[in-house]
């Protein structure tokens, strides 16, 4: 399939608001504002809760965010994470450091990586890549890589790691604000 310039242009501009957006976190509150999650919101901070008891950094930083959200929101915080939040305002808690490499430290930009695959192949009804090099069709990992100056491989890496793990058919940036 060939992509006219104009929705080219269009896509590459989708692939570079996301690259460069603060992607997930919208995408988080979005899901909880719209009702969209399956769990209850006294589940999902019960399981916040929890996994403060030993965080790694990817938990602290998912709390942390959290806790942003509701703040910024007006919502009234739970005491424990009041608590958290406030310890982490003061400096008596910080980000867990891990030994060895951080397995977490590229986990954003693969996120937003195949999140970008996942748009620009629903909104331009391209395949999201193709399995042969011989194929000549265009597909939405080409211009996701073209577009965010990243190599194809790491493009195809970062789809495959997130598998059929996003779905949703339109982006939260353009049905929130």
């Amino acid at each position: 399939m060939m992509l006219s310039s104009e929705d080219h242009s269009s896509a590459s501009k989708l692939v570079r608001d996301i690259l460069s957006g603060d992607f997930l976190p919208k995408e988080i509150e979005a899901d909880v504002l719209s009702g969209r999650l399956s769990l209850s919101s006294e589940q999902i901070l019960a399981s916040f809760e929890k996994v403060l008891e030993n965080p790694d950094t990817n938990d602290f930083d998912a709390v942390l965010g959290i806790a942003a959200i509701m703040l910024r929101k007006g919502k009234h915080l739970p005491d424990w994470l009041a608590l958290f939040a406030a310890n982490v305002l003061e400096g008596k808690w910080k980000r867990p450091t891990n030994r060895g490499p951080d397995r977490y430290v590229n986990w954003m930009r693969n996120y937003k990586l195949a999140r970008a695959v996942v748009e620009v192949s629903n909104q331009f009804g391209l395949p999201k890549y193709s399995n042969s090099d011989t194929s000549h069709k265009i597909t939405a990992a080409e211009i996701v890589a073209e577009s965010g100056h990243i190599s194809l491989d790491v493009v195809l890496h970062a789809t495959k790691l997130f598998g059929g793990d996003i779905n949703r058919i339109t982006s939260p940036q353009s049905s929130t604000d």
